[in-house]
């Protein structure tokens, strides 16, 4: 299977996942598993997220932070760079920056990225595990979080259908971003394709607007 195959697939799973149950279980986390996940991930793209691995810059008894082995690193380790966008995001928000919404999720999909950065290496071993046919659960579960994480951070307070609409357009926003950073595309690159999508889903939302405005309404 090719890599632009795989990548369909990994779409397709993660787009599946999040209509089958957008708000998965929360992760647990504590200071003791967060030092440890930010120890295997400095040296994740040359070892790989292994137990191994893990063990050999987080102690002897590392692994029993994380019983579930592999799996339960790679969510773990998504949880806690969604947490850390969170922070980052918010603090904008009550510094007075970020006044739209659309800016707030721009602003927390590119906070999430720049967590990463040093990580590069490690998140390319990690999406190949996450690439994998056996793996679609898994990464569906951590997409899920991570735009729940997102849209959080951007305090959008919709509910219903809406709620679940908007993340289902974000996931189709999220996605390519992400794996442009990751193919090692140039921040000026991945922001114009950030920007492109958010612009895509703007116009979408005003066509549906007008589509169904009320007969005899006239936009002020």
């Amino acid at each position: 299977m090719s890599g632009r195959d795989r990548i369909l697939q990994f779409a397709a799973g993660a787009g599946y996942g999040l209509l089958q149950g957008m708000t998965p279980p929360s992760i647990e986390h504590s200071v003791e598993r967060d030092q440890a996940l930010k120890a295997l991930a400095a040296v994740a793209g040359e070892k790989g997220w292994t137990l191994a691995a893990l063990k050999e810059v987080a102690g002897a008894d590392a692994d029993l932070l994380f019983p579930n082995g592999r799996t339960e690193l790679l969510e773990a380790w998504a949880d806690l760079v969604d947490r850390e966008m969170t922070e980052r995001v918010l603090l904008a928000i009550d510094e007075g920056e970020c006044p739209r919404l659309s800016q707030k999720v721009r602003r927390a999909v590119l906070e999430r990225l720049d967590i990463l950065e040093p990580y590069r290496a490690a998140e390319r071993r990690a999406a190949t595990m996450l690439l994998s046919p056996c793996a679609g659960k898994t990464s569906a579960r951590i997409l899920a979080r991570t735009v729940n994480a997102i849209w959080d951070a951007s305090e959008d307070m919709s509910g219903g259908v809406t709620w679940a609409t908007k993340r289902i357009s974000l996931t189709g926003i999220y996605v390519p971003t992400f794996l442009a950073w990751l193919g090692g595309a140039d921040r000026g690159k991945v922001e114009q394709i950030l920007d492109a999508g958010l612009a895509r889903t703007r116009r979408l939302g005003e066509l549906k607007q007008r589509l169904f405005r009320p007969k005899g309404l006239r936009p002020a």
